[in-house]
């Protein structure tokens, strides 16, 4: 019995950590884009977000490979699987992560937080027209709870200047990006790829996406040795990848211990640690308004990938 206490404690310390750790590389993340030099580009977070999957992509090369899985990583380009990952990548990295840093350009990273975490219900969505899963009702209620706090944040946002407006865009199109890589990424998971290997090619791909991206728009791009002359931005960069690969390591293994169910529930607690954060480290005001809303658009996205059996499992073992 103790041992299964540990283990269940042990499994939901992890999502909470992806959570935690997502929260606070979105902070790090506004941090970076406090620098005046850096913020005067609006190109700037494309920059950022390769350099953050880049970095992340050789963290998780260190770790393969200090778990032995060398092999595994030299055969990536000839298992075909992969490509199912590869698009994936492009969804939520030259998409989803792009506009995920230009909204927190716009609007904080209070608010761009707490947008995107609707992408789990917008995911639910996707499933039911592509790949026909069915949503109950309580999924159409939790749709409707994350929707409807979503458009009250985006019209907080909208009605106070055209960058706000923006902002809000930004983020929105972030949770669609996100929504479609995590229903391409676990259809290619389901085809036996592991979820450590998943990442790093993930993070792999995303990387040469944005390379791609930066190689046909350098002549808008600034030169990015500002980043790496400034200490401060240097290990601030680093430090914020770090803090990116360290959420998703937490989360693939709160999904191997736990229900998927479950550890989404976790992990899309990145939008109160998100606020939490703000406040403590970049003086961004919390609001009741704000946090009642990043409890509602959780909630409900919450709600509308689950299924209610889970959901009744999930209430049990609180218990």
């Amino acid at each position: 019995m103790a041992m299964f206490t540990n283990f269940k404690a042990a499994a939901n310390a992890y999502g909470l950590f992806s959570g935690v750790f997502w929260g606070l590389s979105g902070v790090l993340l506004a941090l970076l884009l406090k620098d005046s030099v850096l913020s005067s580009y609006f190109l700037i977070p494309i920059v950022l977000a390769f350099l953050n999957d880049m970095i992340s992509c050789g963290y998780m090369f260190m770790y393969l490979v200090l778990q032995g899985k060398y092999k595994a990583i030299r055969s990536i380009p000839k298992n075909k699987k992969n490509g199912i990952i590869i698009l994936a990548a492009i969804f939520g990295g030259p998409m989803g992560m792009s506009c995920y840093i230009l909204a927190i350009q716009y609007i904080g990273v209070s608010y761009t937080a707490t947008i995107s975490a609707i992408y789990p219900a917008i995911g639910a969505l996707i499933s039911f027209f592509l790949l026909k899963d069915r949503i109950h009702l309580i999924g159409i209620l939790g749709l409707i709870l994350a929707v409807m706090c979503t458009m009250i944040l985006g019209y907080s946002a909208s009605t106070q200047t055209t960058s706000s407006w923006l902002g809000f865009l930004f983020a929105f199109i972030c949770a669609l990006g996100w929504s479609a890589e995590v229903v391409i990424s676990s259809y290619g998971m389901n085809k036996d790829i592991p979820a450590d290997i998943a990442y790093f090619i993930r993070q792999l791909s995303s990387s040469v996406g944005y390379l791609v991206i930066i190689i046909l728009l350098v002549q808008f791009f600034p030169s990015v040795v500002h980043i790496f002359s400034n200490m401060a931005l240097y290990s601030l960069l680093f430090a914020t990848s770090l803090a990116a690969t360290m959420s998703y390591f937490f989360y693939y293994k709160a999904i191997s211990m736990l229900q998927p169910i479950r550890a989404m529930g976790l992990n899309i607690t990145y939008t109160i640690w998100a606020v939490i954060f703000a406040y403590f480290l970049i003086d961004e005001p919390i609001s009741v308004k704000l946090l009642l809303l990043c409890i509602g658009v959780s909630t409900g996205s919450f709600l509308t990938a689950a299924n209610p059996r889970n959901i009744k499992k999930l209430i049990l073992t609180l218990k």
